[in-house]
């Protein structure tokens, strides 16, 4: 397993308070790191293919900013709701910068560890599937590439079995592995 507090030192502090940016709404994901098998994985869902929006994508936990709530209880309240592990399962380790997607969001990224005996129980409202990548096949840069995914728009690709990680989750994934690859901890 990779050294968490080592880590911590790589990624930004977490605010409490979202950076918002005119015309876009405030949503935070979660990127679990797990280790399984004494191979240290991210975490991602597969959305089903019949949800109105981003239907089966492969996304990290997240969603829409409720309330007052701070970008990461937001963050740990969408990983409850779509993969059925509250924040007692994760050790947050920091953040990454924020981005703007496509879809008019400002999206506040957390990067947690979800403890390896936590018990996934994905939503099968919005979730058709759970997928651990190994860091290792992600920070292999022959695995990406670049397409053209949406009316002219190229995103970074990872191809994953018949699974196709794009879009900002491609990105925010990037981002990580590029804060990792600092300290070679992959």
């Amino acid at each position: 397993m990779a050294d968490d507090a080592r880590i911590r030192t790589l990624l930004d502090a977490i605010s409490d308070s979202w950076r918002s940016r005119s015309g876009l709404r405030d949503a935070a994901v979660l990127a679990p790191l797990v280790e399984r098998d004494g191979v240290e994985r991210l975490l991602f869902t597969r959305r089903r293919d019949d949800l109105p929006h981003h239907a089966g994508q492969i996304s990290f936990p997240g969603g829409v900013r409720q309330g007052g709530e701070t970008p990461l209880s937001c963050a740990l309240r969408e990983a409850e709701e779509e993969i059925g592990v509250g924040g007692e399962g994760f050790s947050v380790l920091g953040a990454l910068p924020e981005r703007a997607s496509s879809a008019r969001f400002q999206v506040h990224v957390i990067v947690a560890r979800l403890s390896a005996s936590a018990v996934l129980r994905p939503d099968s409202r919005e979730v058709a599937a759970v997928l651990e990548i190994p860091l290792l096949d992600l920070d292999d840069p022959a695995r990406w590439q670049s397409r053209e995914v949406v009316s002219g728009r190229r995103s970074p690709c990872f191809p994953f079995g018949a699974q196709l990680l794009w879009g900002l989750t491609a990105r925010l994934t990037l981002d990580l592995l590029e804060r990792l690859r600092r300290e070679k901890k992959l």
